[in-house]
């Protein structure tokens, strides 16, 4: 029995013990853990404030838009907010923006896209920058369109079984043909 009290006794002195040694540690770890959330919450809100109304604002609210459509529907003709065809994903996504007279002001199709952006100036065959417009031909003739989103991906809606979808640029049975650049504020 006294074996018995002198280990219960022996238990809290221990714990005392290794908690002294650890407490400075422990406080340092949290004081730590506390300025690194400090920095990740006020880090969005500086960079926001900073940035205004920048082309990287712009560009990430579309691509934000552009991927809450991922799994939609195909539908041809549609324009959301279930189906899509892909020059109406493209009017939708740039006018829940607010960007719509950035594409021209109303829904066109993917070839009347690339004339309007022709008529700008404003294609190329290189520079993507994210929330651009992709055009895609096949057999001579324009054939689809999307978003450009960055590191060589697209979200366009693609024919079922697939529907809105992020891919990459080369992996669609059209061949790449334009980018059409935005200019993003």
């Amino acid at each position: 029995m006294a074996n018995a009290a002198q280990g219960a006794a022996m238990a809290p002195t221990s714990t005392r013990g290794r908690s002294r040694v650890f407490r400075p540690f422990r406080l340092a770890l949290l004081a730590g853990l506390l300025a690194l959330t400090a920095v990740a919450i006020e880090a969005p809100a500086a960079t926001q404030a900073h940035s205004g109304n920048t082309g990287r604002s712009e560009a990430q609210r579309i691509v934000r838009i552009a991927r809450s459509h991922i799994g939609a529907r195909f539908r041809l003709g549609t324009e959301g907010p279930r189906t899509f065809d892909c020059s109406g994903l493209i009017y939708r996504v740039y006018k829940q923006a607010g960007l719509i007279n950035k594409i021209g002001g109303h829904r066109r199709l993917a070839a009347g896209y690339y004339y309007w952006f022709k008529k700008h100036h404003a294609t190329s065959r290189s520079n993507a920058r994210v929330g651009d417009l992709v055009i895609w031909k096949e057999k001579g003739r324009i054939a689809h369109s999307g978003i450009y989103v960055g590191h060589g991906h697209v979200i366009s809606a693609l024919i079922n079984p697939w529907g809105v979808k992020k891919t990459h640029i080369n992996t669609l049975h059209a061949r790449f043909f334009m980018f059409l650049h935005v200019h993003l504020n």
